[in-house]
């Protein structure tokens, strides 16, 4: 009776890795009624790239090549460390299964997006010389830096039109907020102040796209 044997050649199927030289995996029997199977022409297969066991808080790690179960278990291989290509996988990896699987890289990675959060003062015009305001400013995706407290890391602008000269900053001990600080150089006068941290500011370097409003003088009543 001829035995009849089924042969992979893994050097040229789907490759997942971004550096196939850079990796760890650990020895897995893929069982024949494996939830993570879906059928492909009419077989039953665990595709490459498959978050294993799900695309969840429970993962432990990405299938490294095809395991066809249709005929039974089979033996392969889960990545536990190494860097994925996100555009190779079967699936997008969810939230919690990227926050469970915190030795793998997913690239590309996704753009970080810094945002200010304030609640721009309104200051009345013509409001005296020397009158001071503070403005809590937080941030979202980084956080700041002690260096944040220097002016010249931030890009301010509208400070000559208002008469609101921004005098200094304070870093909070968290990094999530700073205190902005203003004193009217003269009488103030209808315009905006804005705000924008350089790379110099932030913990991770990016910043924010768009600048924040911090100060509103209207127009004269």
């Amino acid at each position: 009776m001829a035995v009849e044997y089924k042969h992979q050649d893994y050097t040229t199927g789907k490759q997942i890795l971004v550096f196939p030289d850079h990796y760890v995996g650990v020895a897995h029997t893929f069982n024949q009624n494996d939830a993570a199977a879906v059928t492909v022409d009419g077989r039953k297969i665990i595709k490459a790239g498959t978050i294993y066991p799900a695309n969840d808080e429970t993962a432990i790690g990405v299938v490294f090549s095809d395991m066809d179960v249709t005929d039974g278990d089979r033996n392969g291989t889960i990545i536990i460390h190494g860097f994925i290509k996100k555009t190779a996988l079967p699936a997008t990896p969810s939230a919690n299964a990227i926050a469970a699987l915190n030795m793998i890289k997913f690239l590309p990675l996704s753009a970080v997006e810094v945002a200010l959060v304030a609640t721009p003062l309104t200051i009345a015009n013509g409001e005296a010389k020397d009158k001071t305001h503070s403005i809590v400013v937080g941030i979202t995706g980084t956080t700041f830096r002690p260096e944040a407290s220097t002016l010249t890391n931030w890009t301010i602008t509208g400070e000559a039109t208002t008469k609101v000269e921004v005098v200094s900053i304070t870093v909070s001990p968290d990094g999530k907020f700073v205190t902005i600080n203003t004193k009217n150089s003269a009488a103030t006068t209808e315009g905006s102040v804005t705000v924008v941290p350089l790379a110099a500011a932030t913990s991770t370097g990016d910043v924010p796209t768009t600048a924040t409003t911090i100060v509103n003088v209207p127009a004269a009543g």
